[in-house]
């Protein structure tokens, strides 16, 4: 229990971080929030709502803003959706699995989007920026699928290292 509340508390903070420092360039990939499905997808759902109300907790202090705030509201019912998800289809899910990180990035770009609708509402016109902030959501729900599948690797050779239940050995007892 321990391992697992330390593994979680330093994958996110360090994800954060990455997640931080490449958003400071331009790159907008929500790596916290695919940690978190990762945990949610490893350790089940109660371990991923925890994860995702710290890295929401976090984003929303550190951006701030309201629309920030849907992050600490949206990220635990994504969680929620992903464990049903693979609860229907825990069969077929190979550590191929890929579509966790295009829903991160989708979910991750959902201030940017709140906030473009909120400027198109009040001022009548849409921004002359939209068709680039539509270009970078593509970007990152590219390359955000490819990197999940990275995280995911990451996440089981860390588990195995600490001795945690992985995520392809949740698939086997079932």
């Amino acid at each position: 229990m321990i391992n697992k509340v330390v593994f979680l508390l330093l994958s996110e903070l360090f994800l954060l971080l990455v997640q931080l420092m490449l958003g400071s360039l331009g790159w907008p990939l929500p790596l916290a929030l695919m940690g978190v499905f990762y945990f949610t997808l490893a350790y089940g759902r109660s371990w991923g709502i925890a994860g995702a109300m710290i890295v929401g907790m976090v984003l929303a202090v550190l951006y701030g803003g309201s629309w920030n705030l849907l992050h600490i509201a949206v990220d635990p019912l994504l969680v929620c959706y992903l464990d049903w998800w693979i609860s229907r289809h825990d069969e077929s899910v190979t550590a191929d699995f890929w579509q966790p990180g295009a829903v991160a990035a989708v979910a991750g770009a959902l201030p940017a989007l709140a906030a473009m609708i909120e400027l198109w509402q009040s001022s009548g016109s849409l921004p002359g920026s939209w068709y680039m902030l539509l270009l970078d959501l593509a970007w990152s729900a590219t390359i955000s699928s490819g990197i999940f599948m990275l995280i995911l690797l990451l996440g089981e050779a860390f588990g195995e290292y600490l001795g945690l239940p992985r995520f392809l050995n949740r698939k086997v007892r079932k």
